[in-house]
């Protein structure tokens, strides 16, 4: 094989940009075929190997592959668990009836009701899902009225014995309320050494991240990629060695009660690049309603995950995307920087004073206005939205309950590009 490549000659980038050029007859290459992006990185139409440095790749610092797949724990005793390995599910869910599999891992959400006590004994439960900084982030609020009592929370969580993760990182809230990768990035890894700081590098073992994916497939798997040197790099400054437990949900910011299957396409294109990333746990489905109407089709989207899992053998890749052209140079540029916006928040004093001075909110809510006009003038498309709408589309109106809250300052909102089409 290698004797066939040694009859052709290698052609440099700067011959084929050459050749390209003439080929454009006179149109300016950078206008016509080099396409930049809201992260403030610019896509060419080709790669090589002169835009990796592989003196510096390494792989992905996880030795498994094995990824769990993650789906809501509906009530119904006959629920299909023959293809998961987990179930997200509430308190109230679980009684003393509870019968399932030893297999199936459980991650439960913590809120005001809980009692972390009565949760030590039950079987099947790995991940707490408690984060008093996220809770902040999201409501402008302690989780527990002050930030002492928040304090008290996690340290309570953290003498729980039978969870293996108690701490989880809602960077998925970031994505959904409108942050661009890079954002995303930097401020999860901020969002994490608030704890860090507050609680010690121990911790770290017991935390585990959550990120959604979007539509925009190598930059999600490039983000994930991203992160996880990143964080690597981060704990070395603690002296501490902790793997970085990423578990994926697809984004709601881009799903629709309009043309709602195609929701189901969009999810299981984000559940490829969730696992193409790397992660530890894919969750196929949405926190919110939007879904609701089309639940079958995201336990296909889950079904087919588990197919690429077991027949398509990529559970034995600790980094199936190592060494591609492309997906390397968008995790370097991703990396670098993520970290210059890292530090940018660190230099404000860390992430609760950059939420307290809003810091946070104007990198967020800046990138998310300017997503929503791409979508509102159509530069990015939803088929069935804001593109080929059914005109026979039409969604029932209901009011939402408002809950007003005395926050201390503007908190982080996830919202759905599609809600002011969905009023039309």
């Amino acid at each position: 094989m290698s004797k066939l490549f040694e009859n052709f000659d290698s052609i440099s980038e700067k011959e084929w940009k050459n050749k390209v050029q003439v080929e454009l007859k006179g149109l300016e290459y950078n206008e016509t075929l080099v396409w930049g992006t809201n992260d403030q990185i610019n896509v060419k139409p080709l790669y090589t190997k002169d835009d990796v440095d592989y003196s510096a790749v390494q792989p992905l610092p996880k030795s498994s592959k094995d990824w769990k797949i993650i789906s809501k724990y509906t009530g119904n005793k006959n629920q299909d668990y023959s293809f998961l390995y987990g179930y997200l599910i509430n308190q109230n869910q679980i009684d003393s009836s509870l019968e399932l599999p030893n297999y199936l891992d459980l991650f439960i959400k913590y809120d005001e009701t809980s009692n972390l006590k009565s949760l030590e004994n039950l079987p099947n439960l790995k991940y707490l899902d408690l984060d008093i900084y996220g809770y902040l982030a999201q409501n402008g609020l302690w989780q527990n009225d002050s930030e002492k009592a928040s304090k008290e929370l996690v340290k309570e969580a953290l003498a729980l014995k039978n969870f293996e993760k108690v701490i989880s990182i809602q960077g998925d809230v970031y994505q959904n309320a409108g942050a661009n990768h890079v954002q995303q990035i930097a401020i999860t890894l901020a969002h994490a050494v608030e704890y860090l700081e507050n609680f010690g590098a121990d911790i770290a073992d017991k935390i585990y991240f959550k990120f959604a994916v979007g539509s925009n497939y190598f930059f999600e798997v490039a983000k994930l990629r991203a992160f996880r040197f990143l964080w690597k790099m981060i704990l070395e400054q603690y002296n501490k060695e902790s793997e970085a437990f990423i578990f994926t949900s697809t984004s709601d910011r881009n799903k629709s009660k309009l043309d709602i299957y195609n929701n189901v396409i969009r999810s299981t294109i984000e559940a490829s690049s969730a696992i193409f990333g790397s992660s530890d746990a894919v969750f196929v489905g949405s926190y919110d309603e939007v879904n609701k109407e089309s639940n079958f089709g995201l336990e296909l989207a889950a079904k087919q995950q588990l197919l690429l899992q077991k027949e398509s053998y990529l559970n034995q890749f600790a980094d199936p995307a190592a060494g591609s052209f492309y997906i390397e140079s968008l995790t370097n540029q991703m990396a670098e920087n993520a970290l210059e916006l890292f530090k940018t928040t660190q230099n404000v004093g860390g992430f609760v004073k950059a939420l307290q001075n809003e810091t946070i909110q104007d990198f967020i809510y800046t990138s998310a206005k300017k997503e929503q006009k791409d979508f509102d003038e159509q530069t990015i498309k939803l088929i069935g939205v804001n593109k080929f709408r059914n005109p026979a589309d039409v969604i029932e109106k209901s009011p939402k309950e408002k809950v007003v809250k005395q926050a201390l300052f503007v908190p982080i909102v996830p919202t759905r590009l599609a809600e002011k089409e969905e009023k039309k």
